[in-house]
């Protein structure tokens, strides 16, 4: 008789709010897709790195130039992996933020960043300074 029970995942749901990192449009198997991170603040002492694909409302904002670095994005899907290492010349290293992997169903837009002001520069004039 052979086993063959499968490894079933847990049902999860995770919802998270972060800012945007890094965009990428990437090509795969014929197919666009907009590579997608995002910074986390999961705890005072830990922040963590979200990355996730996405090829439909998220690629067709980024191709109008409606999202941007910097922006909020809340998302909700299911954890597919995390990653706290990676190899560097044959030695495991540690990376600064844990990364977390995800498949996202859902997501709501944020705030963008505000513009730098510039504060006003002091023309100079032509007057006489008396004396």
């Amino acid at each position: 008789m052979t086993d063959t029970t499968t490894k079933m995942p847990d049902f999860q749901q995770a919802t998270v709010h972060g800012r945007i990192t890094y965009m990428e449009k990437v090509e795969y198997q014929g197919d666009t897709f907009l590579s997608v991170v995002l910074a986390h603040t999961m705890s005072e002492q830990c922040d963590a790195r979200i990355r996730f694909t996405n090829k439909n409302g998220l690629l067709t904002a980024y191709n109008n130039g409606t999202v941007v670095i910097g922006q909020e994005l809340t998302v909700s899907g299911r954890i597919k992996g995390i990653r706290t290492f990676y190899m560097k010349d044959d030695v495991l290293t540690p990376l600064k933020n844990p990364e977390i992997q995800m498949s996202v169903g859902s997501y709501i837009f944020g705030t963008k960043p505000q513009p730098k002001v510039e504060a006003p520069k002091a023309e100079p004039t032509l007057e006489e300074i008396p004396f």
